[in-house]
């Protein structure tokens, strides 16, 4: 059957458009839902890298202080054991003097 009505016609083009969607749009229709999760997962994977730099920039930090505090202990402990050592060759001889 043919229709007498004329064709809708678009204001900035002479050609006819359809009221049923085209396959562009239904082709973007479905982009739009498989895209949505993709950045969604994007700015996840992002946020837990993120994440990641921080906890690790952290845990350096720690490591940093634990070194230098264990570079202090270790002086004191060089210093604690020269002054045993004093005081041990000290008490020798104070014991080899006190022996007859």
């Amino acid at each position: 059957m043919i229709s007498l009505q004329a064709p809708k016609m678009c204001l900035s083009s002479s050609k006819p458009f359809s009221d049923t969607p085209t396959r562009l749009v239904l082709y973007f229709k479905a982009q739009t839902h498989v895209r949505i999760p993709r950045l969604s997962r994007r700015r996840k994977m992002w946020r837990e890298e993120k994440e990641m730099e921080m906890n690790n920039l952290r845990l350096y930090m720690e490591n940093q202080h634990m070194i230098q505090e264990n570079e202090k202990l270790r002086k004191k402990a060089l210093l604690l054991h020269q002054e045993n050592k004093v005081l041990f060759s000290l008490l020798q001889t104070k014991n080899v003097s006190l022996v007859p």
